[in-house]
């Protein structure tokens, strides 16, 4: 986590507490590392930046969601579902990459929005790893990512019904699996 998180406010302190410092920092260090990384491979690192003051709450704000969800539905270990979701849903609400300067404003805009959804493509296409899309399958994968993006764009959206659209996938892939080897 960024040197200059307020942890000691005593609010929050005992989040820090209840995860460990670090776990906090190693999240932070995570989404920091990821966000630097699709930057430079978007070429707008000249463009945008990752606020850490912004993205210390986003890390916060996960925990302190993720505490209230193991308490309330009983969790001992969290889901990756809820994990991504939650993540997901503080990182488009708080949007920690922001803009250095006007130039280049409209190709960047939502850049949050963008870095979220490669966040969750890139965990829902993660197993199995390198599975190439078959062309007669393209579009649908294409209409799905790009149906995200917009949804993440211009639509309400809740850490819970993002977690409910990865666990959607999960299921059709799932099902698909099941009627492939029947």
């Amino acid at each position: 986590m960024d040197k200059s998180c307020s942890t000691n406010d005593d609010s929050y302190l005992y989040i820090v507490e209840k995860f460990g410092k670090k776990k906090i920092s190693s999240r932070y260090e995570w989404l920091y590392t990821m966000m630097e990384e699709f930057l430079r491979i978007k070429k707008i690192q000249d463009d945008v930046f990752v606020s850490s003051d912004i993205l210390n709450h986003v890390v916060i704000d996960y925990f302190v969601d993720i505490d209230r969800l193991k308490m309330f539905q009983n969790i001992q270990k969290t889901h990756e579902s809820k994990i991504y979701a939650y993540l997901a849903f503080w990182l488009l609400r708080h949007k920690p990459l922001q803009l250095k300067k006007g130039d280049n404003a409209e190709q960047v805009a939502f850049v949050n929005e963008e870095f979220v959804c490669d966040l969750i493509t890139g965990y829902l296409f993660s197993e199995p790893e390198n599975c190439a899309i078959l062309n007669n399958q393209r579009e649908v994968v294409d209409n799905f990512i790009g149906t995200l993006l917009y949804y993440f764009k211009y639509r309400d959206y809740s850490a819970k019904n993002i977690e409910l659209i990865i666990l959607a996938f999960q299921a059709g892939r799932g099902y698909q699996y099941s009627v492939d080897r029947q």
